[in-house]
């Protein structure tokens, strides 16, 4: 395989393991399921813990999301990329892929006017962006890919770092809600690996040149 194609492949494949660790997988995991919690969970529990109700913590819970977020919008852009020349079944499975995140992405309320109320509307516009972007991808297939690999870098870089940061922020709060040591969990590990690749083809496409 040449260096160009597995580099296409080492990103596609971490886009999905960002979003599958970002959006189904646990971040925070116990051996009861009622104390495991993705990343959308988390960022609800965290609204309701006394540090975060009473402002002694600034948190940002959208940041638990940047990964699924991220992965969600950068596959829906970049799975038809002419320049990555992914096979035809790929493709389509990428395209497929961003439905289920896309949901997952969503307040856990599905009601109008929870869906669009202030604090949801942003992931509502997110969600649907990435469908609309999937189901039109064939459109931007001729998008350049060397901006698009330089937002990926930037987005990766972010969604690596702020809910790595934002969870420190909360950690005591949520030890005390668990009565036990917390530490983030294999989803988490997943989606670290996920980014990581997806960062590594990236990077090696964005080094060589491309348009």
């Amino acid at each position: 395989m040449s260096e160009p194609l597995l580099a296409g492949w080492l990103l596609a494949l971490g886009l999905f393991l960002a979003g599958l660790g970002g959006a189904f997988l646990p971040w925070l995991w116990r051996e009861p399921v009622a104390l495991q919690l993705t990343a959308p969970g988390l960022a609800e529990f965290v609204k309701f813990l006394p540090q975060v109700r009473y402002n002694q913590v600034a948190v940002q819970r959208l940041f638990f999301l940047l990964p699924l977020f991220w992965a969600m919008l950068a596959l829906a852009l970049l799975a038809e990329n002419s320049q990555l020349a992914l096979p035809r079944w790929l493709r389509w499975l990428l395209r497929l892929v961003v439905m289920p995140l896309a949901l997952a992405a969503l307040s856990p309320v599905w009601t109008p006017a929870v869906l669009t109320a202030p604090e949801f509307r942003l992931q509502t516009l997110l969600a649907v962006g990435a469908v609309v972007l999937a189901v039109s991808a064939p459109l931007w297939r001729k998008l350049p890919l060397k901006p698009l690999l330089g937002l990926l870098l930037i987005g990766g870089l972010a969604a690596l770092v702020l809910p790595w940061w934002h969870f420190s922020l909360v950690q005591p709060g949520l030890a005390e809600a668990y009565h036990q040591p917390v530490a983030l969990g294999w989803g988490w590990w997943l989606t670290v690996s996920g980014i990581v690749l997806s960062l590594t083809g990236g990077l090696t496409m964005f080094l060589r040149r491309v348009n």
